[in-house]
């Protein structure tokens, strides 16, 4: 009986030491108003890659092109061509999107503007 006693109090102890270090780095990480910051940055880097693919398969759509077709004009791979057809966003950066537009021979401007 000894033993399951002292491993159960060894448990508790534990417990009760990991507790407040759980607790504490909950509250010192979870700083909500930099989680409310990086929403609205991950918000506009959403909407200007959604623009910018928009582009890109609008370009796609008004020349009638096919898979090897994007593949050759934008000096892309097989499996970047598919992920412009399908619009998989969350497979490009704004930088990339913003090569392959300049590709079609159409130009980026960037509008900065005060909240």
């Amino acid at each position: 009986m000894e033993k399951p006693l002292i491993a159960g109090l060894l448990i508790i102890i534990v417990f009760l030491i990991i507790t407040p270090c759980f607790i504490w780095i909950n509250n010192r990480f979870n700083n909500y108003e930099e989680f409310d910051e990086l929403e609205e940055s991950a918000l506009v880097i959403l909407r200007i890659k959604k623009q910018l693919l928009h582009e890109l398969l609008n370009w796609v759509k008004d020349n009638n092109l096919n898979a090897k077709q994007i593949q050759e004009r934008l000096m892309v791979s097989p499996k970047r061509a598919a992920d412009i057809i399908y619009q998989r966003i969350d497979q490009f950066t704004v930088d990339s999107l913003t090569n392959f537009v300049l590709r079609t021979g159409k130009t980026v401007t960037v509008t900065i503007r005060d909240k």
